[in-house]
């Protein structure tokens, strides 16, 4: 495949996994502050979203605790976060609690929201450096 049909479909995937996690942080917080409703969203919407978020944080966890990533957005994380310079330690232990909340079928905090939604925003800045790449070609 040539190196634009390599963006292409990282730009894809990329794009799909920042739409599926959005919208089950959309579901969560529409829990959380009573709207579902509104928005139109069930409680099975919410079932799926919990199972999304807690699908997706588990296969973070180990890179925080050292495993080499085996996907792209695992790699993007690390990057990012390592950049930051914020402890591992402490999105282990967030992560850990959001889990734990996301299973117990507890409605998860705004701050965690936050968290998660902070790491959505990584692979989305990923997302438009592709685009900005793609553009230039």
């Amino acid at each position: 495949m040539s190196s634009l049909g390599q963006l292409s479909t990282r730009l894809d995937r990329r794009l799909q996994v920042v739409g599926e996690l959005t919208k089950a942080l959309l579901a969560l917080r529409a829990e959380l502050t009573g709207k579902l409703d509104a928005l139109k969203l069930t409680t099975a919407d919410v079932d799926a979203a919990r199972v999304k978020i807690t699908e997706f944080l588990t296969g973070l966890t180990p890179v925080l605790n050292g495993v080499p990533p085996t996907s792209e957005e695992q790699r993007v994380f690390l990057t990012k976060l390592t950049q930051s310079g914020e402890p591992l330690t402490d999105w282990t232990e967030d992560f850990g609690k959001i889990v734990e909340q996301l299973q117990a079928r507890a409605p998860v905090e705004s701050v965690h929201l936050d968290k998660i939604m902070r790491v959505v925003g990584f692979l989305q800045g990923e997302a438009a450096e592709d685009v900005r790449r793609l553009r230039s070609r």
